[in-house]
């Protein structure tokens, strides 16, 4: 084993093991993070992954296409990286910093695109979105990202804010599981990275 695999299998908690169907829910992730990411889906062997959108987030779209080149690259390097354990279902929110028509040209017949969706896994309804507003009311769970927002309107419905961690879920018995994030993760989601001395 690796050190790198060796210190963050240290973080995943002991009970995924367990879990009988894995949904891992990611988002808003800058491409720092994807090593990190190859590693807990090779450890973790997630059945499905959501991506709550800003695929690659150090680069934001919304405020500037000069770096659109460098984007699309980083969404193929993503792609291979939530591809890398094969057996999984891969569903994708976009969200305010992605582009629409880049993903779409990468993606496999298979995978799921979308604004926002809702749909029955086992035994829990996931609704999913880049915008907790956009998420349904009818879920069981709902999986967003985007802000630090606090969010209490949704009443007895899990909220699971993936800028929080990575989240776990078992799609049986509803136990939820958090790995936390690379220490500087916001820092590049934020731009704040230091370039240079």
């Amino acid at each position: 084993m690796h050190l790198l695999d060796w210190f963050i299998k240290r973080k995943i908690p002991k009970d995924i093991e367990n879990y009988s169907y894995k949904v891992m829910h990611i988002t808003d992730t800058p491409d720092m993070t994807f090593g990190f990411l190859e590693t807990i889906i090779r450890l973790v062997s997630p059945d499905m992954i959501v991506h709550t959108g800003d695929f690659v987030d150090n680069y934001k779209l919304e405020l500037s296409r000069k770096d659109i080149d460098i984007y699309e690259r980083r969404i193929q390097s993503l792609l291979r990286v939530l591809r890398s354990n094969n057996k999984k279902h891969i569903v994708m929110c976009l969200g305010n910093h992605d582009d629409e028509e880049i993903v779409m040209k990468y993606l496999e017949e298979d995978e799921v695109l979308c604004r926002n969706k809702t749909m029955k896994v086992k035994d829990i309804r996931l609704s999913m979105a880049h915008l907790y507003q956009a998420c349904s009311k009818e879920a069981d769970i709902c999986l967003f990202g985007h802000s630090y927002d606090q969010v209490t309107e949704f009443g007895k419905r899990i909220l699971l804010n993936g800028l929080d961690g990575v989240y776990v879920i078992d799609a049986h018995s509803k136990d939820i599981a958090m790995i936390s994030y690379p220490k500087d993760t916001d820092d590049y989601r934020q731009r704040k990275f230091k370039i240079g001395l």
